[in-house]
């Protein structure tokens, strides 16, 4: 991180770029996965021009971020930048542009700050993703404990059995290698819980057991790390252990309020669990803390809205989730436009969905009820069967139409 320039003399705004430098490198800091050099190191380059290409040799950073504030009269403009040292291609760049006031600055900073991190730094953020792109050329067998880790964030942009498969054998090679690798026991966690909650790639055991058990292990190697009790609160939601859910998440939530990839999904489980306005709370804090979000940060809206019968809302958040390969995405395209009349386009979403889950067909109540409450799960299959989907089959009770708290480990 290159201290922030500014070449005027008000003093409020030069402390301003100061401050915004100090707590964008702590920011940045929070996420384990990076590795952040000092502001100490870099604060030669306060006063200076210089190529960031340069910069990024001298300091032996692959990326650096740069940035300049300038005034015009009572607004301020920062602008931000991120780049690839090795190429110098601008991976990233915004301006904000924000009323400034002595008064107010810690406020602004704190803004930007959250802003500025969280777009760049987070899972589903600009470096992570152009981090975790450049090791999907290598080789499982070549990947070292931290390639893995960063592999692993792509799942989330292309959930699939195939792409789930692969992020598991990856991240239990690394474990391998790395026992106490904490940032891959964390990951490896959510991916064991993906294989309960959509049915990929099931392994004959338990995987909720299965994860529990590497997320103790995440925890107890790294007791600060969001990802860690991320993993851990997913676990004991699915296991329904919802008082220590609501433990773990908030945990996770309060580790690193920049993770917006924490926000959003501990958002949505937390509104499924019942408090609601909690959830969707959190999931529009993750939506605003990074713009470059992913689909499913909409979820608990789609389904909050659904369960208020507001249908038409419950379609506007749904279709901003543009997730084709998602099978989600269309279970709820298909209710909505199911309790909507639009049978077409309930027609067609449903035939996504059993295209893409084709054992959903079979046991429907068993599938919504890993994740939904009884109530939620009837109002869910009235849609759907509104959409088309079988009424003999959807009306079918299964051994597992409510998920029942597993004793805990």
């Amino acid at each position: 991180m290159i201290p922030f320039r500014y070449g005027g003399a008000n003093t409020d705004l030069a402390a301003l770029a100061e401050g915004l430098c100090e707590d964008v490198v702590t920011g940045l800091s929070r996420f384990s996965y990076l590795r952040v050099i000092a502001r100490s190191s870099s604060s030669r380059y306060a006063q200076e021009l210089i190529d960031v290409r340069t910069a990024g040799k001298e300091l032996g950073a692959r990326y650096v971020m740069e940035g300049s504030l300038r005034q015009a009269g009572t607004k301020v403009r920062i602008a931000v930048q991120l780049v690839d040292t090795n190429s110098g291609t601008h991976l990233w760049a915004e301006t904000y542009d924000r009323p400034f006031s002595a008064e107010t600055v810690f406020e602004l900073q704190d803004d930007l700050v959250s802003r500025i991190v969280s777009t760049v730094a987070d899972s589903h953020g600009v470096l992570p993703h152009s981090m975790s792109e450049a090791v999907r050329a290598k080789g499982s067998d070549q990947l070292t404990p931290y390639e893995a880790l960063l592999h692993s964030f792509g799942y989330f942009e292309r959930v699939s059995a195939e792409e789930h498969v692969v992020t598991r054998d990856n991240l239990e090679r690394a474990i391998q290698q790395s026992p106490n690798h904490a940032g891959c026991l964390a990951m490896l966690t959510i991916i064991y819980a993906e294989e309960y909650i959509h049915g990929f790639n099931v392994r004959p055991d338990d995987p909720l057991a299965r994860a529990l058990v590497t997320a103790r292990r995440a925890t107890e190697a790294a007791p600060s790390d969001h990802l860690a009790y991320h993993g851990l609160a997913t676990v004991l939601y699915y296991r329904g252990e919802r008082q220590a859910f609501r433990n773990a998440a908030e945990r996770a939530v309060a580790l690193n309020p920049m993770a917006g990839y924490t926000a959003a999904y501990q958002g949505f489980l937390t509104a499924y669990s019942g408090d609601w306005e909690r959830g969707c709370a959190l999931a529009e804090r993750a939506r605003k803390l990074n713009p470059h979000h992913p689909g499913w940060y909409w979820f608990a809206n789609v389904f909050n809205s659904y369960r208020q019968r507001d249908y038409r809302a419950a379609l506007d958040a749904a279709l901003k989730i543009n997730m084709p390969r998602f099978w989600r995405a269309h279970l709820a395209l298909a209710a909505i436009n199911g309790q909507l009349g639009e049978r077409d386009a309930a027609h067609t979403a449903l035939r996504q969905l059993l295209t893409l889950k084709a054992e959903f067909a079979a046991a429907p109540r068993h599938e919504l009820a890993k994740t939904w409450d009884p109530d939620m799960v009837e109002h869910l299959l009235d849609g759907l069967r509104k959409a088309g989907l079988d009424a003999a089959t959807a009306d079918a009770p299964t051994a597992a139409a409510e998920p029942a708290a597993r004793p805990a480990s």
